[in-house]
């Protein structure tokens, strides 16, 4: 992200130019910040790139907080003179008012330290893959500043920006070569990377090799520190990753299900909490926190080989558009079909008396289908506007995954001394019936049709081969493929066989590290869509046991004399009666199954994934309907079997 598209940079500047004047010593107050940031902050702005002084930080963190809380205090006041309120609801208003503010005021204080802690763990994530991109171009041209270059202008991940700004300060004559220029720059990631600063120290010294066979084995070294240290870094994130998860699950799934079925016995004690107490504890507090929680574990996540986003100036979304509006619509037919249908099987008489009027009469609340027909909804909208992407990635994945054989192949017709158009009609014919076969068949007509060159065969933005491939890693070995076929045939061979060794390295080690993740993720996605919504619809179904007893027991406390003696304190109907509709309770609590199921959804794809939104668009499409289907059926057989125990 660039420093001008950055929210909290204008925010910065604009405060500091349009509110500087309520200072009273601007300049005393420059010194003053500029005193009392600490060495980690300076280094930290000097990490992201932001272009601002301590002042213009500290002047944006007071005036956000101030604007927050005179705007939570507006709020508060317009409240209490529109309707009035009970002692608890006005506590409530008042902690948020004070505490809201607080952690404003620390969020914009500490963003660009949890700035710079998200970009590091982020670019400790591209290591391997820029790495491979410099090793590749050190294969093929032994020279340091061109493989440098290549992995700076041929790669989007974040950790490329650095490089290029590497190029640009060597251009400046900031270091008097590219050696010192790498040298530095591995000094600077050394602090949070030590592998990655001695693979560029081994990558350094294989340009003082003097034999071929010791410069390749340097180079493979460096590669394979890299790659060993990705796997290491993820393995320790998998590791530390337990503990959190188990307090994710238990502190903010089992404990407030827990609490479901207890909630009807307080009334005994005096309690009545209302249907607003229930939203914005279960449908508020809870997820927020479990949302909160899960990002937090995950910012310390290495992002790992993560996908391209498909532009929608891919052919296949031409009409995506028109896919987007027909789910929309789509989604809000299912919505209305379902939605209603248990209040309009009352307004009939409730034939067969499948929807309930008590506690654990018939089958369901009516309140059931709103959950269903607004999850159902939601779920066809994510589904149909995302398959396309999908099935976009999905080509391109398993592409990648039969790239590196492809190469060997192609790498073997070219070392013969085959022409690069029929290497590429034979590697076709061998990998018939795959899409990188296609591919590399429409490289081999463009050759013999066109008369083109090579790149232009690959890459031309009007009918080149490989267009429309997203794959930055296909993208890039072909580049480099291009740039060795004009070695002599052995040579480029050999070339081409080297590059399909790092890929199918690469692809190793990325499966490793799903397989370590693999433990955390399962347990993730079962308890979304089984465990959790299982549970509630059992405490559900006990929670209107003991509501119907408490009415049993008021029915029998109603029949005793009013002059009875002897009770140690007054006891009346009103006191086991319930604040909280049986419709209302389900329809709370079947919110929140529906949020605790994304979020954990969310979580297990962003540990496995590294948040790719095609594919969270994807799960929460599948997952989230499976989930509230078996929230409904665990509430209505739950209700079905302590129907005859009560």
């Amino acid at each position: 992200m660039s420093e001008e598209s950055n929210w909290y940079v204008r925010a910065c500047k604009t405060t500091a130019k349009q509110w500087i004047w309520a200072v009273p010593d601007p300049a005393a107050f420059r010194k003053r910040c500029e005193k009392s940031v600490s060495r980690e902050y300076r280094d930290a702005l000097r990490f992201t790139g932001y272009e601002l002084e301590a002042f213009e930080t500290v002047l944006f963190s007071y005036a956000g907080t101030f604007a927050t809380l005179i705007l939570l205090a507006t709020v508060d006041l317009f409240l209490m003179l529109s309707r009035s309120f009970d002692a608890r609801v006005l506590t409530i208003m008042g902690i948020l008012t004070f505490v809201v503010p607080l952690l404003t005021l620390y969020y914009l204080s500490e963003y660009v330290k949890l700035r710079a802690g998200f970009m590091k763990i982020s670019s400790l994530g591209d290591i391997p893959e820029i790495l491979s991109y410099i090793v590749m171009s050190m294969k093929l041209v032994p020279n340091l500043e061109h493989a440098v270059l290549f992995a700076a202008r041929n790669s989007e991940r974040p950790l490329a920006k650095d490089l290029r700004k590497l190029a640009w300060d060597l251009n400046l004559r900031i270091y008097s070569s590219m050696d010192d220029a790498l040298l530095s720059f591995a000094d600077l990631w050394g602090r949070n990377s030590e592998y990655f600063k001695r693979s560029l120290h081994l990558i350094k010294s294989s340009t003082a090799e003097p034999d071929e066979a010791q410069r390749v084995i340097t180079l493979n070294r460096a590669l394979d520190i890299s790659l060993e240290g990705t796997e290491s870094l993820m393995d320790a994130f998998a590791a530390k990753l337990k503990t959190p998860s188990y307090i994710l699950y238990s502190i903010f799934i089992l404990i407030p299900l827990a609490l479901v079925a207890l909630l009807p016995a307080v009334t005994v004690v005096g309690m009545k909490p209302e249907i607003i107490d229930l939203i914005f504890l279960y449908d508020l507090i809870f997820p927020a926190l479990a949302a909160l929680y899960s990002e937090y574990i995950l910012m310390q996540r290495p992002v790992a080989f993560i996908p391209r986003q498909i532009p929608d100036s891919h052919p296949e979304l031409a009409d995506i558009k028109q896919k987007k509006h027909f789910a929309l619509t789509l989604s809000a037919l299912v919505l209305c079909l379902i939605a209603p249908l248990g209040y309009l099987l009352l307004r009939l008489g409730n034939p067969g008396g499948i929807v309930a009027t008590a506690p654990l009469e018939g089958y369901f609340s009516p309140t059931l289908p709103l959950i269903l027909g607004g999850t159902i909804g939601i779920s066809v909208y994510l589904y149909f506007s995302a398959v396309p992407y999908k099935r976009i990635r999905d080509r391109i994945k398993k592409m990648e995954q039969e790239f590196a054989d492809s190469l060997f192949v192609l790498g073997r017709r070219i070392s013969e001394g085959k022409a690069p158009e029929e290497a590429f009609a034979h590697t076709a014919r061998t990998m018939e019936g795959s899409k990188i076969g296609e591919a590399f068949q429409e490289i081999s007509m463009n050759l013999l049709s066109m008369r083109t060159n090579l790149k232009a065969a690959i890459f031309d933005e009007d009918f080149g081969a490989f267009r429309h491939i997203y794959s930055e890693r296909i993208r890039n070995t072909m580049l480099l493929f291009t740039e060795s076929i004009h070695k002599n045939h052995e040579a480029a061979g050999a070339s081409i066989i080297k590059l399909a060794d790092h890929l199918k390295e690469l692809g190793t080690v990325e499966e490793r590290i799903r397989r370590s993740l693999y433990d955390v993720t399962s347990t993730m996605r079962s308890t979304a869509v089984i465990f959790a919504p299982l549970i509630a619809g059992i405490t559900l179904a006990l929670s209107e046991v003991i509501t119907k007893i408490l009415n049993q027991v008021a029915e029998r406390v109603n029949r005793i004399p009013a002059d009875m003696s002897g009770m140690p304190v007054e006891i009346g109907e009103a006191a086991f009666s319930q604040s909280i509709s049986p419709d209302h309770f389900l329809l709370a609590i079947g919110v929140y199954i529906v949020l605790i199921s994304a979020i954990l959804t969310r979580f297990a794809g962003s540990v496995e994934y590294g948040g790719d939104r095609t594919q969270l668009k994807y799960d929460l499409a599948c997952m989230l309907p499976i989930s509230i289907a078996i929230f409904a059926v665990s509430t209505a057989a739950s209700r079905v079997i302590f129907k005859g125990l009560v």
